[in-house]
């Protein structure tokens, strides 16, 4: 029998795991106008790695990402059904 997988693709943005499959993970709004503090508001990549790892999610790839504007990474996680 074929595995069935559940899927997240988290947005970081300075090691912070800022967009899961679209959801925003601060508890400042995006569009609060401090960027600083919104960014600063999401959980620390490191962190959010360590709490979702006891519900069975693993890392499978984290591709970086380079524009003229910024840099920030896709970090790919996975578990089994």
């Amino acid at each position: 029998m074929a595995r069935k997988y559940d899927y997240q693709v988290c947005s970081v943005q300075a090691a912070r795991v800022t967009w899961v499959n679209g959801v925003w993970q601060g508890e400042v709004a995006p569009d609060s106008g401090d960027h600083d503090a919104a960014l600063q508001s999401c959980p620390a990549v490191w962190d959010y790695l360590q709490s979702i790892g006891y519900d069975g999610w693993e890392l499978t790839a984290s591709v970086a990402h380079q524009t003229a504007e910024s840099s920030y990474e896709v970090i790919y996680l996975r578990r089994e059904h």
